[in-house]
């Protein structure tokens, strides 16, 4: 069978390749937030709520895509992605701040996931570490760094459910056996939780490409705070979409000076030559 049919299975993006940089929200909506950012935006797919596009940001091409909600559904749009060619993706997600110093639209670049994903289990144990490519990861900081946003650097939670975390939104008593342990994750360090980066990061270390996650925080669950209205997530895409510009010129300085990789000064544009 033909692998750019295979591909387009669920996606149905109506071309056989891509940019290789993509941009992997959750939210449909958000891919036309990101769109905004960008020149010469083409819709390109859109099917089950996987909706992409492409554009270009500072002249650099990139594609953007809906990723849905948990682990299943990012599995199926890495992968998909990646058979059309993409071999870098930046999630740009919301999250439920966990420390006590996240508050509501700050922003967390996160190094690495706590793994509760079935989804990623399914491919590898548990003792599979979940964690982000450090060239991106390094260009996500440089990005928030120069745009002088509020933002946190670790490790997040990553988990299959979102009401087990707030089992009072369902009943006073409602079971939930991760809810219990989220004091015990939050003292170990723990910045926030979603549904999606830990399946991400695995499947990235087994695809052999590239990837990080920004997320926004939209509410604070160990402070019980969360907004009526939901943070902006404009710093986080513009963040994302400077960390693929940074991460595509550090790549061609490394290719000119003969390195694997070059990483140039933090606080700088990443434009050297």
């Amino acid at each position: 069978m033909n692998n750019s049919k295979k591909a387009k299975n669920h996606l149905q993006i109506a071309s056989d390749s891509i940019p290789e940089i993509a941009l992997l929200p959750g939210d449909p909506a958000r891919v036309y937030e990101i769109g905004e950012c960008l020149s010469n935006v083409e819709e390109i797919g859109n099917n089950r709520d996987y909706i992409t596009i492409t554009g270009t940001y500072k002249g650099l091409p990139l594609t953007v895509c809906s990723s849905g909600i948990g682990g299943p559904s990012t599995e199926i749009a890495v992968v998909e992605l990646n058979r059309l060619g993409v071999k870098t993706i930046i999630r740009v997600g919301t999250s439920g701040g966990l420390a006590n110093d996240v508050n509501p639209g700050d922003l967390i670049v996160l190094s690495s996931c706590i793994r509760y994903s079935g989804t990623a289990n399914l491919f590898i144990p548990e003792n599979f570490p979940a964690v982000a490519d450090y060239r991106l990861l390094t260009a996500l900081i440089s990005a928030c760094e120069e745009a002088g946003v509020v933002y946190h650097v670790g490790i997040g939670l990553s988990l299959d459910s979102f009401y087990a975390t707030k089992p009072d939104l369902l009943r006073e008593d409602f079971p939930s056996s991760i809810y219990r342990k989220l004091k015990e994750w939050i003292a170990a360090g723990a910045l926030q939780l979603d549904m999606e980066a830990a399946t991400l990061y695995v499947l990235s270390s087994l695809l052999k490409i590239n990837a990080a996650a920004i997320c926004t925080a939209g509410s604070n669950i160990s402070r019980g705070e969360r907004p009526k209205t939901p943070p902006s997530n404009e710093n986080a895409i513009i963040a994302a979409c400077e960390a693929a510009y940074k991460f595509n010129n550090w790549k061609d300085i490394s290719i000119k000076r003969g390195r694997s990789f070059t990483l140039p000064p933090i606080a700088s544009g990443g434009n050297e030559q």
